[in-house]
């Protein structure tokens, strides 16, 4: 009985660490990551930290799949009737995982840019999860589509990566960027 009641409890703290180190990534970046200021941060010792999660890889391969929980449970939250509704709830939730308004410089602050390209090297069920609610919303919008429904997501989550990636080559004003992506890829899907 003991051994089950202390597996808990280190699945209890491992889920307060991540939960702690997401918020600390959230503010400085991954590219910033040093596992020593981590430790300060959550008043650990390194070794501790690579006790409950391994390597620095696996600490944020966890991290990505927190934040994709995250976000699955918003859209999921969130789900509508209406695919365009939904679509827009979609890239509402992966736009400000990238882009939020600095307040005092109105223009866009970026924390971890390539996060949802990251999406192609994890292979876990929740990526899974959130391109079939992508799917069931091209399938709703495009009922008699002569194109897979998986490929239209794929190109979808792509052609909004390339949103992100054009903003940070160069700045431009994102205010309407949900509806520019959605008014574009289906008038570009459409032709």
């Amino acid at each position: 009985m003991k051994s089950k009641i202390d597996e808990k409890v280190i699945a209890i703290k491992k889920e307060m660490y991540l939960n702690a180190t997401a918020e600390y990534i959230d503010k400085n970046g991954y590219k910033n990551l040093k596992i020593s200021q981590l430790a300060k941060y959550l008043e650990l010792s390194v070794g501790t930290i690579y006790n409950i999660f391994g390597s620095k890889e696996d600490l944020y391969s966890e991290y990505l799949i927190l934040k994709l929980k995250n976000f699955l449970e918003e859209l999921n939250n969130n789900e509508t009737k209406e695919p365009i509704e939904n679509l827009k709830v979609y890239l509402n939730a992966k736009y400000k995982i990238f882009i939020q308004i600095d307040e005092t410089k109105n223009y866009p602050v970026i924390n971890d840019p390539f996060f949802f390209h990251k999406l192609d090297v994890i292979n876990h069920k929740i990526v899974d999860d959130i391109y079939s609610f992508l799917q069931r919303q091209f399938k709703l919008l495009f009922p008699e589509c002569k194109y897979d429904y998986y490929h239209i997501t794929i190109l979808f989550k792509k052609f909004s990566d390339g949103f992100i990636e054009s903003y940070l080559l160069k700045k431009y004003n994102n205010s309407n960027i949900v509806d520019e992506t959605i008014e574009l890829f289906i008038k570009m899907f459409k032709n």
